[in-house]
């Protein structure tokens, strides 16, 4: 079969590619050889703000292989690693966070927020559900650690530009009402999710 000319490949790594702007994997069974390669997507995707997303073809690939992302995933210290890159990265922080929720992933790979995917908050305050309000807390933070939003709150902005590790607050936003639903107090339930998680 010849190529088509107008199609413009562009290899990233031994498994992923560039197809027309659009992130894909090189084989059917990248996932499978190695599923680090799920974590490894939304890093690559933060290191390229150029592209203009992930391939249908892959986005479907990556929901076959949820699977994939079990106890012995989770431990992986890969993952650990790809997963703190991709909260420590200097920018698509939020973006990546939401595209692994659109994807399945970050439900997943922390078992507790996939529990609070979809789950409504019934009172006046909550006006989205539980994981994308905790996604907004995030990217309130995140315009911290980000000069172009110093009029906002010039202070906090600083003191948080400080932190040694914002990628800890973070984690601290992604689980502060990840206990949310589960009867009695939520903090008290979720910091025992959120200790577990850090260990591990």
């Amino acid at each position: 079969i010849l190529a088509d000319p107008a199609i413009a490949i562009v290899p990233l790594n031994p498994r992923f590619q560039v197809r027309n702007d659009y992130l894909e994997v090189t084989h059917d069974d990248t996932f499978v050889r190695n599923p680090s390669a799920i974590l490894e997507l939304f890093r690559l995707m933060q290191e390229h703000p150029e592209l203009r997303g992930v391939r249908a073809t892959t986005i479907r690939a990556l929901g076959r292989h949820l699977w994939l992302i079990d106890e012995e995933f989770r431990q992986n210290p890969r993952n650990h690693r790809l997963f703190l890159e991709v909260l420590r990265a200097p920018a698509g922080v939020t973006h990546e966070l939401r595209r692994m929720n659109l994807f399945g992933v970050l439900g997943r790979y922390i078992p507790a927020f996939g529990r609070i995917v979809g789950r409504m908050q019934y009172d006046l305050f909550h006006a989205y559900t539980v994981d994308a309000h905790t996604l907004f807390v995030v990217s309130n933070l995140r315009r911290f650690a980000l000069e172009r939003y110093d009029h906002e709150f010039p202070k906090l902005a600083q003191v948080f530009r400080s932190l040694p590790k914002p990628e800890l607050a973070y984690l601290a936003a992604i689980f502060h009402d990840i206990a949310k639903g589960r009867g009695g107090d939520h903090s008290e339930l979720g910091a025992v999710d959120a200790e577990a998680f850090c260990l591990e």
